[in-house]
């Protein structure tokens, strides 16, 4: 059925090229004007029929050269032009891939994402992109991973990009395996503002920030490295009126946070906090502790603090002093352990203070205050599993 797509599809171009070819010569008549009227038919007709040609060869080429389906193939020879003069080039570019253990799955892949690839030059950009690559780390399929994951190195500079962003790596992680995780967990590194991410590490240090925390930056979530300098030096300072500086050891997550939240859904999360009686140095205290705790949509957050103020009673010191609970799960975690709580607390079996047991491993909760009173209440795990279930 493809095939036959395929055949109706050229059919139809080179009737198009045809009709328009034919139509430009029906009528001759020999006064200036019309004769200058019927050569700008015959200019633009002879344009058709190359601009036909062309999409037909591209089609046919994607397709049966690259392996791409009729429907990919369509809808790429509206992105990228292949002239049929060039064909070398392009069964080229296929070879040079193959002969590095490209796949006719990568190759496919590479293309739809990066369909340029094919009238890049190999000897100018290609090849010394792909030796680059290797003499980096990125051997066997790790190479054809990445590239086809970030084919968009091809269109950047190679001296002017990815060996200054290389170097800027090599200069803050200690090992070639974490740089090439980092530059895999953000695989759009090696394409990005190199100056910008000298710049805020740099300023970082400058700031006093350990050199292993900068590492772990860049290898635990390098985007933020990218970010605008004012927005990295507005939120240094934001910090620092917080009483957050670069000894505290979650500085690096409070900067991370601070720089994914804009100043509205911070504004919004403080008012959370305010609205169930908190003061701002009390929501400053708990972010300082576990700066994560915001990570969650503003939904969640107000979910979480109104359960545990209005139905728990926890007190606000037990919140601050473990902030992390409200990043659990109401739902799965903390009502149904809440639920066995209470039936520790109505039968007088003197349960700990509830924040220990939502604290625990799922393993541990269970051995120590479920199964431990399997003969004082045997029905304690069923109603502990049905509360999980309920929505």
């Amino acid at each position: 059925m493809a095939n036959l797509g395929f055949r109706r599809l050229v059919f139809f171009l080179h009737q198009r090229c045809y009709i328009a070819s034919s139509s430009s010569s029906n009528t001759l008549n020999y006064n200036y004007s019309t004769t200058s009227k019927r050569d700008n038919r015959f200019s633009t007709s002879t344009e058709t029929c190359n601009s036909a040609s062309n999409l037909s060869f591209c089609i046919d080429y994607l397709t049966n050269s690259c392996g791409l389906s009729l429907h990919s193939a369509i809808s790429i020879s509206k992105k990228v032009k292949l002239k049929h003069e060039n064909k070398q080039r392009f069964d080229s570019i296929v070879s040079f891939f193959k002969s590095h253990k490209f796949s006719d799955s990568h190759i496919v892949q590479l293309i739809e994402k990066y369909p340029a690839v094919l009238n890049c030059k190999i000897v100018s950009n290609v090849e010394p992109k792909i030796h680059f690559l290797l003499e980096n780390g990125f051997q066997g399929l790790l190479l054809q991973e990445f590239v086809v994951s970030v084919p968009e190195i091809f269109g950047r500079s190679l001296n002017d990009q990815l060996k200054p962003i290389m170097a800027l790596l090599k200069k803050h992680i200690n090992s070639q395996e974490r740089i090439i995780m980092a530059i895999r967990r953000g695989k759009w590194l090696l394409g990005s503002d190199y100056e910008r991410i000298q710049q805020n590490s740099d300023f970082l240090i400058e700031e006093g920030v350990p050199k292993e925390r900068v590492e772990n930056l860049y290898f635990w979530q390098p985007e933020y490295m990218s970010y605008d300098h004012s927005r990295v030096k507005y939120v240094v300072e934001k910090l620092k009126t917080m009483g957050i500086f670069p000894c505290n050891p979650m500085y690096v997550h409070s900067l991370r946070m601070m720089l994914s939240l804009s100043e509205l859904s911070w504004k919004k999360k403080v008012k959370i906090f305010e609205s169930l009686g908190w003061s701002y140095d009390d929501f400053i205290s708990t972010f300082k502790r576990y700066p994560f705790c915001l990570c969650c949509s503003e939904e969640k957050l107000k979910k979480s603090m109104e359960y545990f103020v209005n139905t728990v009673k926890l007190d606000r010191r037990a919140i601050i002093a473990c902030p992390k609970i409200l990043n659990f799960s109401i739902e799965k975690r903390v009502f149904p352990r809440f639920t066995v709580w209470k039936v520790l607390e109505e039968r007088n079996l003197n349960p700990p203070q509830f924040i220990w047991m939502l604290n625990r491993t799922e393993k541990v909760f269970i051995e120590r205050h479920v199964t431990k009173y399997a003969d004082t209440i045997p029905d304690l795990l069923r109603i502990y599993q049905t509360s999980k279930e309920m929505p």
